[in-house]
């Protein structure tokens, strides 16, 4: 069974010749225009597939992406030698210092990190006596 397409196409074949001269002859009205329309016009073969007609979909994304890094590539530049940062102009302090006063903070940190310990006195438990009230413990023998 054909299709609806199908069928209109059989239908109206006949009228693609007389539409195609119809066409020829308002092009060739027209001033600066070809008289003659190639055959593959406005018709894009599937096997020509440059990188221009996949980019064209992301062109606002691509400049935007490309005027990002543009931003990213100034805003990294070198700095001009006019400027130097303040902690490079300080003197810094010797290795040796610089190593016991790591060790003080570390020794500083581990005070306040251990639990305290409570001094508890040892001393030994007594033994406490029973009471007198206390029934004794007797066994009985059956």
């Amino acid at each position: 069974m054909k299709t609806p397409r199908e069928v209109l196409f059989a239908r109206h074949h006949t009228a693609q010749a007389g539409l195609d001269a119809l066409r020829q002859e308002v092009l060739a009205d027209l001033p600066g225009k070809p008289a003659a329309m190639p055959a593959d016009a406005g018709v894009r073969p599937g096997v020509r597939w440059s990188l221009r007609e996949f980019l064209r979909p992301f062109r606002w994304h691509l400049a935007g992406l490309s005027a990002a890094w543009l931003l990213v590539a100034i805003l990294n530049s070198e700095p001009s030698r006019a400027t130097t940062p303040a902690f490079a102009s300080q003197d810094t302090p010797p290795p040796r210092q610089l190593l016991m006063a790591f060790r003080e903070h570390r020794r500083q940190l581990w005070e306040l990190l251990q639990p305290p310990v409570a001094a508890v006195p040892t001393v030994p438990h007594a033994s406490v006596p029973r009471r007198r009230n206390d029934p004794a413990v007797s066994l009985f023998i059956a």
